[in-house]
């Protein structure tokens, strides 16, 4: 029995042997999927514990370039995807928040920190306007131009 057969077959007993006699815990099936993928789709908490254990590797990504989070959250399932949350890209975080219903467990977790303050973004991106126009790329000066310019404009009453 394959690593997937037993993670389709919900063989937790079974995963955990194969990974324990030294199966890759990251092979990939037809469908670009690895068996913590799988495991997160079909939403079996113990699997994905045992998977990631094992030495599953969460980031890897399917043919549509989905990773286990991303798998979880899609299926609704909330448990699965606060385990591999922590693990995930910030894109796949938000995308998880974003698919996920509120009130599912996954919402316990704690979120982004806010974005700095506006003022905090326009000196940062003056500097950093500042910095590339030293290197010879202008456009970033111009892009902060226009920046300020709309906001000027959009303060005139």
């Amino acid at each position: 029995m394959s690593l997937f057969d037993a993670v389709a077959a919900g063989d937790l007993a079974r995963v955990e042997a194969l990974l324990a006699g030294g199966a890759d815990p990251n092979p990939f099936d037809s469908e670009g999927r690895t068996p913590l993928a799988l495991a997160a789709e079909n939403g079996d908490e113990a699997l994905v514990r045992a998977l990631l254990a094992g030495g599953a590797d969460p980031s890897l990504t399917d043919r549509m370039g989905e990773s286990a989070l991303i798998k979880a959250a899609a299926h609704e399932h909330g448990r699965v995807a606060a385990l591999l949350y922590p693990h995930a890209s910030e894109d796949d975080q938000a995308m998880a928040r974003a698919l996920l219903k509120v009130g599912t467990d996954f919402f316990n977790l704690p979120r982004s920190p806010p974005p700095p303050p506006d003022d905090f973004r326009r000196k940062l991106a003056s500097a950093s306007a500042y910095v590339s126009n030293k290197l010879g790329d202008s456009h970033p000066s111009e892009r902060l131009e226009r920046l300020l310019r709309a906001e000027k404009n959009s303060k005139k009453p």
